[in-house]
């Protein structure tokens, strides 16, 4: 089994974190790890930056809050799952090594 990555990324797209997290990720993937990445709070609008789609297609896993999506009107896309805080919590317990980006 695969070294897992978790990444849970809360700020906007305009956050110096997105390049941190995109860089991170690439790079984890790059050396073979698994990469799952959880986005609530502003970080739902991630879903719009194609930066993380492309990840997605590279083999990161994307889960969304689906109430924080909702709240913010923020429409679903193929890449991610629409998920909650029990699968923060389950990506939280299976990761390696998991980051918060806050």
């Amino acid at each position: 089994m695969k070294e897992k990555l978790g990444i849970l990324l809360t700020t906007s797209p305009e956050s110096e974190n997105t390049h941190t997290v995109i860089r991170l990720a690439e790079a984890a993937l790059r050396a073979g790890k698994a990469v799952e990445m959880f986005l609530m709070c502003d970080g739902v609008y991630h879903l719009n930056d194609q930066r993380i789609a492309q990840l997605a297609q590279k083999g990161a896993k994307v889960v969304v809050c689906a109430h924080n999506a909702l709240e913010r009107k923020v429409e679903r896309k193929d890449f991610a799952l629409w998920g909650s805080q029990y699968d923060l919590a389950q990506l939280i317990k299976e990761s390696n090594r998991f980051l918060s980006f806050n």
